[in-house]
């Protein structure tokens, strides 16, 4: 792999690192602060579980087509496509997370104490 094709990466994986710090960060206040966060949940599960997602079922895509079938255009596919599903999926898995937290924040009992 020459230099310009890891420099090529480098926004690829800025991506992920964006999602996971945004996502972790609403998370956080999703968590902390259930009576002022509306859409904290849906942004912070959503961004959290896609960007670990991509970069999980990348990671092992690109080792399959790698170390497994031992072919350069096979890993590079299995990376990319890994990418765009586990991205997909982890959103998805996100979004299901997110709704169960909030059907938690709407039922919360010590609401009426408040």
């Amino acid at each position: 792999m020459s230099a310009f094709e890891d420099f090529m990466l480098l926004p690829m994986f800025g991506l992920l690192l964006v999602l996971i710090v945004v996502g972790g960060l609403a998370c956080l206040v999703a968590t902390g602060d259930p009576d002022h966060s509306r859409l904290a949940p849906y942004i912070g599960f959503v961004c959290l579980f896609a960007g670990l997602g991509a970069a999980l079922f990348s990671a092992v895509m690109g080792l399959i087509g790698e170390v497994i079938l031992q072919s350069d255009v096979l890993s590079g596919l299995g990376f990319l496509s890994g990418y765009v599903f586990g991205g997909l999926g982890g959103a998805l898995f996100g979004f299901k997370r997110a709704i169960k937290r909030r059907e938690r924040i709407q039922s919360d009992p010590r609401d009426g104490a408040l």
